[in-house]
């Protein structure tokens, strides 16, 4: 049979000793691989801004979301994120501006379409002048 037989001083001596742990020690900081973070680039509304709005603001629209794109692929979220937000920006002052161009054309052509009316129709003018000429009549009789 087998005994098992604990000693009990030498037990107490090594309580004073720190006990082993489980952990491991390591020098060197732990690189943990970060979690997905998509950041959206807004490369297909620069394009379309490009191609079908305003080239000039959708080509700044277009190298920002390219920048926020390259940024993102190396990690420089903080940077990506303002990149794309500024091509959305310049995508935004891109609507507004073909909004505001389509209706300063609508506007001056219906306008300048009355100005001929006005201004260019011998038939305005002679109705005005019969329209002025029946009036002084009238006043003219009593």
């Amino acid at each position: 049979m087998n005994k098992i037989v604990m000693n009990t001083s030498s037990e107490k001596k090594d309580s004073n000793k720190t006990k082993p742990s489980s952990a491991i020690l390591i020098d060197e900081p732990i690189r943990m691989q970060p979690a997905h973070v998509r950041i959206p680039h807004h490369f297909l509304f620069s394009l379309i801004s490009t191609i079908c709005l305003c080239p000039a603001t959708g080509l700044i629209a277009l190298a920002y979301s390219i920048k926020s794109s390259a940024k993102a692929d190396v990690n420089f979220h903080d940077k990506a994120r303002r990149y794309s937000r500024y091509a959305l920006i310049w995508n935004i002052i891109s609507v507004i501006f073909v909004i505001a161009l389509t209706i300063f054309t609508v506007f001056v052509y219906y306008g300048t379409d009355k100005m001929k009316t006005v201004y260019f129709d011998p038939t305005y003018y002679q109705q005005r002048y019969s329209d002025v000429h029946k009036s002084i009549k009238s006043m003219m009789k009593t």
